[in-house]
């Protein structure tokens, strides 16, 4: 999948719970009115409702052990939204009540898995944030126009929201898959500094939709749908300052300056002239709390190993779930002992303590870009196809690659296989180059089993072609002292390809490699097998030297021996895998020399 169906698909997740949730909270009192109940106790359902999402985020994690996350969000979703649809077509309590019960504990997954699979991609937190802001905004906007029939309108939203829902299973390989790769230093610690600032942030949230709808409620007389007229007319706005200031989501050193800008909203409401100024405020207050949002995600799920990503951001979501609801109440209680505009105002005081908090929040160690980086690689032809496939590797180390799509990886990066997405090698982006433009520069080189030299030439000669090819001074020289690393290829430079054995093919091959002197060196094949010895200790020699080493082996006995690091390729995924350190005692015997026998 390109990426733009694939962002379509998750803003269409992030966009579907704000859409259906927000329509029930924005059309309580009308609810009430149609299933004969207090409005209050509609917002009790709904708070209830979030409750319970975030009290299935437990089973949402056990159940993503044996389901695709993507799809697990996409059916609850789904499911969620009809649910909430049928609270809408059928005003009787227990329906009602059942249907937002059963709602919100069906959309457990769209509290981590959207900002989980956003987490990965520089800039999607704060397009992710910029769709729930939108599905909110859609919400504002079904309850103006259908205020008078809130069924009708609970209808549409939560038809809506189930096909946006839907819509996340298109975002195939884009959720979060179990790696062993280790948290970046500071990764955990971040994720405990964040958790009160996310609370903080739906604290903005709540206290400020809260107090602001109820401001214009009672200050200027608004009643009806007035007041959530204005919400949504400011919505737009706020979404538009979430996309222009995306690139403030990108560090962590913004979070106190946007929870400030957050404090500064309810102040901005309390003493707002007219209703205009106080719907400025409702723009402030969420665009803030969403690039804050944004920011943390940047800065606390982007470092943590798939392994804890979606757990992370189950609980961050969930304390700012708790967070809105605690803003929430709390603008309410504070109406009982203050007038209305200095309750409004006493909110602001926590996300000013968010800012000091934030500081803690730190982001991860930075650390060099890596040398090797392949992202969202394709390969739509093959034996085994691969679907966005991405790797990262340092000067110098050697990486084993296992499973079916090893070797097709290895003929994409080469350039011999037809492939989408982005090969970056030390800051060079070689899907420009064909396969003969990153052999010749020196960039990288394929061995496989079969050498180039052509069958009808001495081999020496043919090295000493390729060797001309690189532009040696002496492709003679260079061709012998090639064959001279290995004793089991010295003396058959006059011979041809045809008469040597299979290990001796492999070792030609790698000679060939050497005469390149790739800054990426690619191994297909030749690493295991009589020659594994010789193979081995070149490959050694040629990351001691700074060469990039990927190697393609059939077996984790083979990766053992090779590298410490490794990736499974499969059709779907490329995962990352542990390779523990073998013992001496099992390590491949490599001789002293390159050369070891290789007969």
């Amino acid at each position: 999948m390109t990426a733009a169906p694939r962002r379509a698909a998750e803003a269409a997740g992030a966009a579907s719970g704000p859409l259906a949730g927000g329509t029930v909270v924005l059309l309580a009192d009308a609810l009430g009115g149609v299933v004969k109940i207090p409005g209050d106790v509609v917002d009790y359902m709904a708070l209830t409702g979030l409750l319970l999402a975030c009290a299935g985020l437990a089973g949402v994690l056990r159940l993503a052990r044996r389901v695709r996350p993507h799809r697990l969000t996409a059916a609850g979703g789904a499911l969620a939204g009809l649910g909430i649809a049928l609270a809408g077509a059928v005003p009787a309590v227990p329906v009602f009540a059942t249907g937002l019960m059963a709602a919100g504990l069906l959309a457990s997954p769209l509290l981590a898995v959207p900002r989980a699979c956003a987490a990965r991609t520089p800039g999607a937190p704060a397009w992710g944030q910029a769709a729930a802001l939108a599905g909110t905004a859609a919400a504002a906007w079904i309850a103006t126009a259908r205020s008078a029939d809130p069924g009708t309108a609970l209808v549409v939203a939560g038809l809506l929201a189930a096909v946006l829902a839907a819509a996340f299973a298109a975002g195939a390989g884009a959720a979060p898959a179990p790696s062993g790769r280790p948290a970046a230093r500071g990764a955990l610690r971040d994720v405990r500094a964040a958790l009160p600032v996310h609370l903080l942030t739906g604290w903005i949230v709540g206290a400020s939709l809260m107090g602001g709808l109820h401001l214009l409620t009672f200050r200027w007389d608004l009643l009806g749908a007035d007041p959530v007229r204005y919400l949504a007319w400011a919505l737009l706005p706020a979404l538009v300052l979430v996309v222009l200031g995306r690139r403030a989501a990108e560090a962590a050193q913004t979070l106190p300056w946007l929870l400030l800008a957050g404090a500064a909203a309810p102040l901005l409401m309390a003493c707002a002239p007219g209703p205009e100024l106080l719907a400025a405020g409702f723009a402030v207050a969420l665009a803030a709390a969403c690039l804050a949002t944004a920011a943390l995600d940047t800065a606390v799920l982007r470092p943590l190993p798939e392994t804890r990503l979606l757990a992370a951001a189950g609980l961050t979501g969930a304390a700012a779930v708790v967070g809105a609801m605690a803003g929430f109440g709390c603008a309410a209680a504070l109406r009982g002992s203050f007038a209305e505009g200095t309750a409004l105002a006493l909110t602001a005081l926590p996300p000013v303590l968010g800012a000091l908090l934030a500081l803690l929040v730190r982001g991860p160690e930075l650390s060099p870009p890596p040398f090797l980086h392949v992202r969202a690689l394709s390969v739509p032809r093959g034996k085994v196809p691969l679907r966005r496939a991405g790797l990262a590797m340092a000067a110098g180390e050697t990486v084993a690659l296992s499973g079916p799509g090893a070797s097709v990886l290895l003929a994409a990066l080469a350039g011999h296989a037809p492939c989408r997405g982005r090969i970056l090698l030390g800051g060079a982006d070689l899907t420009a180059l064909d396969a003969g433009q990153r052999m010749r520069l020196g960039l990288c080189h394929l061995a496989g089993p079969e050498p180039r030299v052509p069958d009808g030439r001495p081999v020496a000669e043919g090295l000493a072609g390729h060797a001309h090819a690189m532009g040696h001074a002496d492709p003679d020289g260079a061709a012998r002292a090639a064959l001279d690393v290995f004793p089991a290829l010295r003396g058959l430079g006059g011979g041809h390809v045809t008469t040597m054995t299979d290990a001796q093919r492999h070792l030609l091959s790698l000679a060939e490699a050497l005469l390149t002197r790739p800054r990426l060196l690619l191994v297909d094949g030749i690493a295991a097998g009589p020659s594994a010895g010789a193979v081995h200790a070149v490959l050694s020699r040629l990351a001691a030297t700074g060469t990039a080493v990927l190697v393609a082996v059939p077996a984790a006995p083979e990766i053992h021996a090779l590298a410490r690091r490794g990736y499974a390729v499969e059709r779907d995924r490329v995962t990352e895998i542990p390779v523990p350190a073998p013992d001496e005692a099992r390590r491949p015997a490599v001789a002293e020399s390159t050369g070891g026998s290789a007969r």
